[in-house]
């Protein structure tokens, strides 16, 4: 007599372009994507965060694919002719694959598209103690010719202030995208792509606000 089997097979049904595709893996590569859709290798693949899909928008919640991912039933993907959603779609390689990085760590994060600039959003960025509120969002400007483009200055909510005053050194208020941000004009001394990225300049930041001043 046979044994018994005590693993069942994985069945897992995923959107790509609003059609379901069947597959027996948790987790799938971008590569793998494009071969479901019968897309070029040169797409891209976007995961959907929100739903709606708002087709033809450029996706904020919504991140680009380069490796494997972990999938569950239901998850959507967009699998687009590359540069569909402009600057951001076509993010420095290396970007994209820091910013996976930390939204995998919990960071929840919007981008946006202004001129030649790609605007980063770190919403609820944790704030050491001494400041008028324990989270602020967080704005970085990272140039298109990132990393060999540094990252220059921040930006917070414009309310923010220091517990014992009402003011902070070189700091300015700035519009940007319709709202209000507090800039801190605060500029590394050094910048060495191959060493500089997203995650020592976030270091820096730190550094930086834990200065209370």
């Amino acid at each position: 007599m046979e044994a018994t089997k005590t693993q069942k097979e994985v069945h897992i049904t995923i959107l790509i372009n609003m059609v379901p595709h069947h597959i027996s893996c948790s987790t799938i590569t971008a590569d793998e994507i494009k071969h479901l859709a019968d897309a070029d290798s040169d797409y891209e693949v976007w995961k959907v965060v929100k739903s709606p899909d708002p087709e033809g928008q450029l996706p904020v919640d919504d991140f680009l694919v380069t490796g494997s991912i972990e999938v569950k039933s239901g998850d959507k993907f967009r699998v687009v002719p590359p540069g569909t959603f402009g600057a951001v779609a076509a993010m420095p390689q290396q970007l994209t694959q820091e910013i996976e990085q930390l939204r995998n760590q919990g960071y929840n994060i919007e981008l946006y598209d202004e001129s030649e600039m790609i605007l980063l959003i770190i919403k609820e960025y944790s704030l050491p103690v001494g400041y008028n509120k324990l989270f602020s969002d967080l704005l970085l400007k990272i140039p298109q010719s990132y990393p060999n483009g540094k990252l220059d200055m921040f930006w917070t909510d414009a309310d923010l202030h220091l517990q014992a005053s009402n003011g902070q050194i070189a700091t300015s208020v700035e519009a940007i995208l319709g709202k209000q941000w507090l800039r801190f004009s605060w500029h590394p001394q050094k910048w060495n792509p191959s060493r500089d990225n997203l995650l020592t300049f976030l270091q820096f930041i730190n550094r930086r606000l834990m200065q209370l001043k």
